[in-house]
């Protein structure tokens, strides 16, 4: 996370491939996709009044309609990515989306000592779950590790009408101050994920937090891209394995050799 909060600062809505933008800052934001059953909000960002003015700003500098919010998918049950789901449930009719473990694990004010989720979902994907909103289907893997119901996405995207397949990491981080099993979770989870993405031939990463991965620098350069300049998201095949490399590195060299 970004230690100090003074250099927060917002990103401007970027739609990056035809049919998926970013909505929030450098620390945290939101993916729109948009279908053609309306948008699927992926991830809320923080639960407080100025992070859904965000959204829904960001939403209408895109020249769309949040009246088009037809779900939500909640990667995993910390704060700032369940947000104030149920804002957009209440005014525009969006269906709630997450896991059942971290749907409880959320509301457990023993598990989640910091807040706790207080709204209902509408329905719980499940491990390997297709979600299909009007022509997208989107896939959900259960990979436990960062949180004990984290969800791992693979979304269709298409960049000036060329196919890919993006997957998005849901709960990026493992501390070495975490329990032996839950380190061997997030490493289990990796190695399950990755073999999800070889099947789909994913050749876009994403994520949530923007300084895991550059996110702030290459959308910047999607705003201002010009023919002839490459998608810096379409990263292909052999360097998304290589953006998996790196996770698996961060939990391997966490794990005390003593444990093994």
């Amino acid at each position: 996370y970004i230690e100090d909060p003074n250099s927060i600062h917002p990103i401007p809505p970027t739609r990056f491939f035809d049919q998926l933008s970013y909505i929030g800052d450098n620390d945290v934001g939101s993916f729109l996709l948009e279908t053609s059953a309306g948008l699927v909000l992926i991830d809320c960002g923080w639960p407080t009044d100025d992070r859904v003015q965000m959204i829904e700003s960001g939403i209408e500098a895109l020249g769309l309609r949040c009246d088009d919010l037809t779900c939500i998918i909640v990667t995993h049950g910390h704060g700032d990515h369940w947000g104030n789901a149920d804002h957009f449930r209440e005014k525009y009719g969006a269906k709630i989306y997450m896991s059942e473990i971290d749907y409880n694990f959320a509301r457990d004010p023993v598990k989640s000592p910091r807040r706790q989720l207080h709204y209902q979902v509408f329905d719980f994907l499940t491990d390997g779950e297709v979600l299909r909103v009007g022509d997208t289907e989107i896939k959900a893997v259960l990979t436990p590790g960062h949180t004990p119901g984290c969800l791992s996405l693979i979304i269709p995207v298409t960049d000036e009408g060329r196919p890919h397949f993006a997957a998005l990491w849901g709960g990026t981080g493992i501390g070495r101050s975490s329990k032996p099993e839950r380190r061997y979770a997030y490493l289990s989870s990796l190695y399950k994920f990755r073999e999800a993405c070889d099947s789909y031939g994913v050749d876009v990463e994403l994520a949530v937090h923007p300084f895991v991965d550059n996110s702030e620098q290459r959308l910047a350069v999607c705003r201002s891209i010009c023919n002839g300049v490459p998608n810096p998201y379409v990263i292909g095949r052999d360097a998304y394995h290589r953006y998996e490399d790196m996770l698996f590195k961060k939990v391997l060299d966490s794990i005390d050799p003593s444990e093994l």
